[in-house]
């Protein structure tokens, strides 16, 4: 009574703020870390199965290396969809397994990619893709967006992508950047900001 003898909104006439939902994130696992004698400034080659460092070769049979990034300790690499690292004594599984854009940061301290299967699913059953972005000597999260993956209530989310493909481009400073679906690049802060589309060159 004392409220609405102050002058409260009565819930009647107060007309709701319709909100967006945003999806939420996922838990991001750890990926492994290495302490081989390999970084960016090292001369790595791929061919097939296999991996050629400052000429020493490396066989990692019976996997194929589709895409790879030079970290600080080991490479990460894509075999079929699936996210590995080797530290080139061993691979090991990072638990991912429907990835692209696999991207590292020129010192090799950071390591970027898209997760093609933990968002939420359009109305197709199709995830939203999320840019994820690791410190790569401690294989800790550093952060993941949404931001320029497409609208999962709206969008028919293989369609986008198949005629825009989203991609890590590359770390810029502390932000990452990134090529959305939806149209435009995004810069993704690295200490959990909020993202920001990147304006076009005038």
């Amino acid at each position: 009574m004392a409220l609405a003898a102050c002058g409260a909104p009565d819930d009647e006439t107060v007309r709701p703020q319709p909100t967006r939902s945003r999806p939420a994130l996922p838990t991001l696992t750890d990926l492994p870390v290495g302490r081989a004698e390999v970084g960016p400034g090292n001369r790595v080659r791929a061919h097939g199965s296999r991996l050629v460092v400052d000429g020493h070769a490396v066989d990692l049979a019976p996997m194929r290396i589709d895409e790879l990034a030079v970290v600080r300790g080991g490479l990460f690499f894509r075999n079929g969809t699936e996210l590995w690292f080797t530290d080139l004594d061993r691979a090991r599984a990072t638990g991912y397994d429907d990835v692209q854009s696999l991207v590292a940061s020129p010192d090799g301290r950071r390591f970027a990619f898209l997760d093609l299967e933990h968002g939420p699913k359009d109305q197709y059953g199709t995830p939203l893709a999320l840019a994820a972005a690791y410190d790569a000597t401690t294989g800790k999260p550093l952060v993941a967006s949404y931001a320029g993956m497409g609208d999962i209530g709206t969008d028919d989310l293989t369609d986008l992508y198949e005629d825009a493909e989203p991609g890590i481009l590359r770390f810029d400073g502390d932000a990452l950047l990134v090529h959305g679906a939806s149209g435009g690049d995004y810069r993704i802060p690295l200490d959990g900001s909020a993202p920001r589309k990147v304006p076009p060159p005038a």
